[in-house]
């Protein structure tokens, strides 16, 4: 339970950093994934093989490509803390905490645009909904 409320914190650095400034601080995004490597090679994550490690990092890096083809409509910050994410928790659970937070940002977009508080051009950061998605994921 320690392993999600370290991963929860950094990710909500993040968050704040990307709700307020539109920047992910890349700073803390490689501290998370170096603490988290470090955590793997100790044993203290459990035993898990390569293969599920490389597993764990496919969700950012589909992020990173999305990126490149939007020409960063989608951030390439967001694949960073993508990354982080599947290192700390793993494929499934990353893709879970995606898919969530996917969600809850199209349901808050979608309330914007029907309330006419935003235009459709109109960035939204995405790094707060990877942590409500976090938040809903532990409390499973």
């Amino acid at each position: 339970m320690w392993v999600e409320i370290l991963l929860f914190l950094f990710l909500a650095i993040c968050a704040v950093f990307d709700g307020l400034r539109k920047q992910i601080p890349l700073a803390v995004v490689w501290l998370g994934m170096l603490t988290a490597v470090c955590l793997r090679l100790t044993g203290i994550m459990g035993e898990e093989g390569v293969t599920a490690t490389a597993l764990s990092l496919i969700p950012g890096a589909g992020f990173f490509l999305l990126s490149f083809l939007t020409r960063e409509k989608v951030g390439y910050g967001d694949g960073w803390v993508l990354l982080m994410i599947g290192l700390f928790s793993g494929f499934s659970r990353c893709f879970l905490i995606l898919l969530i937070g996917l969600l809850l940002e199209s349901m808050v977009a979608v309330v914007l645009l029907l309330l006419k508080k935003v235009k459709r051009d109109k960035e939204i950061p995405f790094s707060p909904f990877l942590l409500l998605g976090m938040g809903v994921t532990l409390c499973f």
